[in-house]
């Protein structure tokens, strides 16, 4: 039986545009025995792997955003940030915290808690950045086989924290604090988390980014100019490994911009449109595997 993984990256809202692709795997009757995330991609992979439908999944992911929306949660600084308050933020103006209340909330109304309480083999990622070492949130440590000597691995921890940590885009949502760690956003280091996959034993991958390919002009704006530096940062690496999935599916959301909440049904609709000319890949991973094509695998 051949084993699939899923690798969701970050990229903030354009993440929903991965939505349409678990609706698409769901239709083919393609089961997904392993799925990671980064950042946003995380929230939706942690939603996924909590065991419920990918309509049901579209939906808290909107509630969500909406949610996040209606609390101008990305929209109004912390009032951490003030002289007076005794709880400080590291390296961010929004609060982690209430995103991860509200993440919680979701998680615990679909049934899960903790990150072992996932019912398909979940992994997230996070950066360190005192160590500047990879941190992998594991849901099945007992499938899981490590093969980095510079990642650490963290399998008891709730999801809402690990997907928090995973979400923490550098200035601008602040840095969470676990244990020893200081913990930031997984896309520093690995924003297309295949590796993970074939630590779970997976044996074919769906890769899904959101490389831009429009020009930037918002110069005068430091925030904006922090994220463009990321974003080239994040397809550079995404580039140097997307080539090991067996399907690599793309939405380039040139018009969104990442923290642009109130667009994910927008995002949402490209990403149906961009699936839409991958169905025969999709469909392809499920058939049987001659001689070549294994050792073809084994050597990619």
């Amino acid at each position: 039986m051949i084993k699939i993984g899923l690798a969701l990256s970050g990229g903030g809202i354009k993440a929903f545009s991965q939505l349409p692709v678990l609706a698409t795997l769901a239709k083919e009757k393609i089961n997904i025995d392993a799925i990671s995330g980064t950042s946003m991609g995380s929230v939706i992979a942690a939603l996924f792997a909590s065991g419920v439908t990918a309509e049901d999944v579209m939906q808290a992911a909107l509630d969500l955003e909406k949610e996040i929306e209606d609390k101008k949660i990305m929209k109004r600084p912390s009032m951490k940030l003030l002289p007076f308050s005794k709880e400080k933020l590291t390296g961010g103006f929004v609060d982690g915290q209430d995103l991860e209340d509200v993440l919680e909330a979701k998680l615990i109304e679909l049934g899960v808690e903790h990150i072992r309480d996932v019912k398909i083999p979940l992994a997230i990622t996070a950066v360190d950045v005192i160590t500047g070492k990879k941190i992998m949130f594991v849901s099945h440590p007992e499938d899981y086989v490590n093969k980095d000597t510079d990642t650490i691995v963290i399998t008891d921890i709730s999801l809402a924290k690990a997907v928090r940590a995973s979400c923490s885009f550098p200035f601008v949502i602040a840095a969470m604090e676990y244990e020893d760690y200081l913990l930031v956003d997984g896309g520093l280091r690995q924003n297309l988390p295949l590796e993970p996959l074939y630590n779970y034993g997976v044996d074919k991958t769906i890769a899904v980014t959101m490389h831009s390919t429009s020009e930037f002009h918002d110069t005068n704006s430091l925030v904006a100019l922090g994220i463009r530096v990321m974003d080239i940062m994040r397809i550079e690496a995404d580039q140097e490994i997307v080539h090991q999935a067996d399907v690599h599916i793309n939405v380039p959301l040139d018009k969104v911009w990442v923290f642009e909440i109130g667009k994910g049904k927008y995002t949402i609709d490209q990403g149906a449109h961009a699936i839409s000319e991958h169905i025969d890949q999709l469909k392809g991973l499920t058939k049987p595997e001659s001689f070549m094509d294994k050792l073809r695998r084994k050597f990619k």
